[in-house]
């Protein structure tokens, strides 16, 4: 299993592990409102990224997909040296995880809003 990420708190991170989901039941059955709204916030910000970082993921590997097909029908119909054109798919992997790994850490570490309630 992976090491839970250094941002993520380590209770909502208990959340993610299936064996552990009775300890966290009780764990929250004992916080306060405001500490449980906390821990709610915290909790639908980790599922928030990661759902960011699994749709970075599918879409860089279409892209990947896509650019590789469109370099092969190039490197076919094209004379002379064009084998740098392989090297464009993976370019464009590399910049969308990455784009898509700061959008991520940007959602998940979002303060909460305020309540309105004074």
């Amino acid at each position: 299993m992976s090491k839970p990420n250094e941002t993520e708190d380590p209770l909502v991170a208990q959340a993610f592990d299936a064996s552990k989901h009775e300890d966290l039941a009780r764990a929250i059955e004992q916080l306060s409102p405001d500490e449980a709204t906390f821990f709610l916030h915290k909790l639908e910000g980790a599922l928030k990224k990661r759902k960011l970082q699994l749709t970075g993921y599918l879409v860089a590997l279409l892209t990947w997909l896509i650019g590789t097909v469109i370099a092969l029908a190039y490197y076919g119909v094209s004379d002379g040296f064009v084998a740098w054109v392989f090297l464009l798919p993976f370019a464009a992997v590399g910049a969308i995880l990455y784009g898509f790994g700061k959008w991520a850490n940007r959602v998940g570490s979002a303060l909460p809003k305020a309540s309105g309630k004074t």
